[in-house]
């Protein structure tokens, strides 16, 4: 008795001919699946990504206005969210150093943020 060996489209179900190594029946269930899978993924970092972007933008407006210091307290009413950073340090003086992308930030004794953008932009790989 021969085997046929068929295998099965990994979003439909269906037998699958042609090539040994191909997983879909055609290129709309391979986009389908793909597709589902990107879905599935996205959702998971969607709401990180969202609360950086917007750390992010109210930052950068900071440093727009020409302001190199704002109240904490007025950070909090843009919507600013304390823990969604890219980057965190501390600093020598027992600070700590905190980073959205190229932007970095430190809390001051007085609950002011000294807010400034990264003067070399270069990867730190």
């Amino acid at each position: 008795m021969q085997h046929t060996g068929h295998k099965f489209c990994l979003n439909c179900g269906l037998p699958v001919f042609g090539r040994a190594d191909k997983k879909y029946c055609d290129d709309y269930c391979r986009n389908d699946f793909h597709n589902s899978q990107a879905v599935t993924n996205s959702k998971l970092t969607r709401s990180s990504h969202k609360k950086l972007r917007r750390n992010y933008e109210i930052l950068n407006g900071v440093i727009d206005a020409g302001v190199c210091e704002i109240a904490k307290d007025e950070l909090l009413v843009y919507g600013f969210n304390t823990k969604a950073m890219t980057e965190l340090d501390l600093r020598e003086d027992g600070t700590m150093l905190y980073g959205i992308y190229d932007i970095q930030y430190f809390e001051k004794a007085n609950r002011m943020i000294e807010v400034y953008r990264k003067s070399d932009l270069s990867p730190q790989w």
